[in-house]
């Protein structure tokens, strides 16, 4: 990033970059109490560390450093952390629960995401913000899976799904939502993780597995190398929009400094995923200082597109105001997480294409017109997002 593009950043936003980290150097330190010294907008600066899912990481590099904070903000992110921490340990409590069932009924999962890798990267369950559970299946498994979770007291989102008429329909995802415990939950299969430019192969997920420890218990989750090929194409899923997940890269590597970089690249040459690997690794490095081996360090910069992407989507995390991206902007992201001309357009075309969720919302329509979901899903994207940018 360019000197000029970083002195006309947001200091509430470069205060953030500093603090969303677990352990604080020296110099970063000194930085912080810099920042937090200048005239802010400590408002902007604790919604947007609330909109980033990094408020607990916040609260710990302000008092670590003892960086200057006005009293009625220093109270009021110290309450949204303890707040953060017992949510974290309820969501921790009901994903114990949820596994428990599935291994009583010998239903295969794997939680990712939430406690999982806040327990596996960060080694703290309460140092990470999550909202939700997340839990992957096997296709073939969603329907016993959808019977143990309902039998938890949780209700489908659209129930018909799981319906004679819903049965031959992959959504972006199965969500759950437990009104009582007020707790959501969401079931991924290798169907529903659409954003893998090549299906994964669950199997073989599931059998690297590792044992991660959840308040106490131990919860089977992805294998580090597995868990850095996951995040990283979640972020670019959502376009690397949150900080958090650009945090949760770089933790996982500093939790996991012997990590099997032999797999890492085996797997996302095997999913078509290297450039989303590569984009992760830049962010982590040039948004949070995470260190890479030499070799992938190379690696990265040899991949000129992740580097400029990196360059654009830190820009703009730096930035106050920034546009969502248009949806003619959406594609082109599309098109560019995955190498080679032709893979990515048809990468980008099949996500363009695939209905998700939101373009199934009249279940009782004729399966006769069931194609025409597909074909009517970019004009409610362009109705969404705009061609467009007009900013």
């Amino acid at each position: 990033m360019t000197s000029s593009a970083i002195s006309s950043a947001s200091r509430e936003k470069q205060l953030l970059f500093c603090c969303a980290r677990r352990e604080v150097n020296p110099e970063t330190a000194a930085r912080i109490r810099e920042l937090a010294a200048q005239l802010l907008d400590w408002d902007y600066v604790v919604s947007q560390a609330d909109e980033h899912s990094i408020i607990p990481l916040l609260e710990r590099s302000l008092r670590r450093t003892a960086a200057p904070v006005p009293t009625e903000s220093a109270a009021k992110i110290e309450l949204m952390a303890r707040e953060n921490a017992m949510r974290c340990l309820a969501l921790s409590a009901e994903l114990i629960r949820v596994m428990e069932l599935f291994e009583t009924r010998a239903i295969p999962a794997i939680p990712y995401k939430g406690p999982v890798i806040a327990a596996q990267a960060y080694r703290d369950i309460a140092a990470r913000q999550f909202e939700d559970l997340d839990i992957v299946v096997r296709q073939r498994d969603i329907q016993v899976a959808n019977d143990a979770i309902r039998a938890l007291g949780y209700e489908p989102r659209s129930a018909w799904l799981h319906g004679p008429q819903g049965m031959r329909i992959v959504p972006g995802e199965y969500n759950y939502s437990h009104p009582a415990r007020r707790t959501f939950l969401e079931v991924h299969t290798e169907a529903t993780l659409r954003h893998f430019p090549v299906r994964p192969d669950l199997d073989e997920f599931f059998r690297r597995a590792v044992k991660v420890d959840v308040g106490g218990h131990e919860v089977s989750t992805f294998c580090a190398e597995d868990a850095l090929l996951a995040l990283c194409v979640h972020g670019a899923k959502d376009f690397w929009q949150r900080l958090m997940w650009i945090v949760d890269i770089a933790e996982l590597l500093r939790s996991y400094p012997a990590l099997d970089w032999d797999l890492v690249l085996r797997t996302s040459q095997k999913m078509r995923a290297q450039r989303m690997l590569h984009l992760g690794l830049a962010l982590a490095e040039g948004i949070v200082g995470a260190e890479l081996a030499p070799e992938i360090r190379a690696a990265v910069k040899a991949d000129s597109r992740a580097v400029s992407l990196a360059a654009d989507i830190k820009k703009r995390l730096l930035s106050r105001d920034t546009p969502d991206r248009s949806a003619a902007e959406r594609f082109r992201f599309r098109r560019r997480m995955v190498q080679g001309t032709l893979p990515g357009w048809l990468y980008a075309m099949r996500l363009t294409l695939a209905p998700a969720e939101e373009d199934w919302q009249n279940p009782r329509a004729p399966r006769q017109l069931s194609p025409l979901h597909a074909a009517l899903r970019p004009f409610r994207l362009l109705r969404k997002y705009g061609w467009m940018n007009r900013a």
